[in-house]
C-alpha cells in the first residue's frame, strides 16, 4: 500500500489512465482529421447562429474569456489555483494539479500541428468582435485549457467535492466553448475536440506525475531529515 507521503503527491487518476489517454487522443485527432475532410462534420454556420444572439453583456463575457489562453493569464490562473488548493489538499497535490493542467494544455500544440485545420471565415457573422487570428483552428486552445483545468481539479478531490468540481467545471467549459463560437473563431467540432484534448492531456500528465512522484516513496527516509519522515 502506498505510504501517506506517496498519497500526498498522487493525483486520483483512473486505474487504466494509459488506455483512457490513448483512446481520448485517438478520438481527438480522428475527429479533427474527419472534420477537415468532411465539411459537414465541422458544424459550419453554428458560430454565426450563436453570434446572432448578442448583447453588450455577452460581448464583455466573450471578450473576457477570449484572454483565457494567453500565457500570462494562464500563469495567473495556475498561481491562484495553487494557492487555493494549498489549503485544501496540500502543496504537493496542488503542484500536481497545476503541472497536469499547464502541460496538458500544451498538448494541443501537437494536435493542432497534426490536424492543421484553418480557421473559419467571418462570412455570415452579423456581430464581428475581432479578426480571426492566423493560427490553426482545431482544437480550441481555450477549451483545451478549461477542460484540462477541470480535469486536474477533479483528480485532486474525491467524493462530494469532486462532484461539485465536475458540475461547476462542466458549466465553465461550456461557457468557454460558447465564447469561442460567439466570437466566430472556431467551428463546433473545435469545441468538442478541445474537450477531448483537454481531458486527454491532463490525464496523460497526471499519470506521468504519479509515476515520477511514486519514486519519492521508494527513497529511504534519513533520520537527519525528520521533515520527510512518515507520521505515525
Amino acid at each position: 500500500m502506498p505510504s501517506r507521503r506517496a498519497r500526498a503527491w498522487s493525483l486520483l487518476t483512473p486505474a487504466h489512465w494509459i488506455v483512457w489517454t490513448v483512446v481520448l487522443f485517438v478520438l481527438t485527432i480522428g475527429l479533427g482529421l474527419a472534420a477537415k475532410a468532411v465539411i459537414g462534420l465541422r458544424f459550419v454556420g453554428l458560430d454565426a447562429a450563436v453570434n446572432r444572439v448578442n448583447s453588450p453583456l455577452l460581448d464583455s463575457a466573450a471578450l473576457v474569456l477570449d484572454r483565457l489562453d494567453h500565457p500570462v493569464v494562464v500563469a495567473i490562473v495556475l498561481v491562484v489555483v495553487f494557492v487555493v488548493l494549498l489549503f485544501a489538499v496540500g502543496w504537493r497535490r496542488a503542484l500536481g494539479v497545476c503541472v497536469a493542467t499547464g502541460a496538458g494544455w500544451l498538448t494541443t500544440l501537437v494536435v493542432k500541428t497534426v490536424v492543421a485545420q484553418p480557421r473559419p471565415t467571418t462570412d455570415g457573422l452579423t456581430h464581428l468582435l475581432h479578426i480571426s487570428p492566423a493560427t490553426l483552428s482545431y482544437p480550441s486552445g481555450h477549451v483545451v485549457f478549461a477542460a484540462a483545468l477541470v480535469t486536474g481539479l477533479a483528480m485532486a478531490f474525491r467524493g462530494v467535492p469532486r462532484a461539485i468540481v465536475i458540475v461547476v467545471g462542466a458549466l465553465f467549459v461550456l461557457a468557454v466553448g460558447w465564447s469561442r463560437l460567439y466570437v466566430g473563431v472556431h467551428y463546433g467540432t473545435d469545441v468538442i475536440g478541445g474537450i477531448l484534448n483537454g481531458v486527454a492531456g491532463a490525464l496523460l500528465i497526471a499519470g506521468l506525475w504519479n509515476l515520477v512522484t511514486r519514486r519519492l516513496d521508494r527513497r529511504p527516509v534519513q533520520a537527519s531529515q525528520p521533515e520527510y519522515a512518515v507520521p505515525r
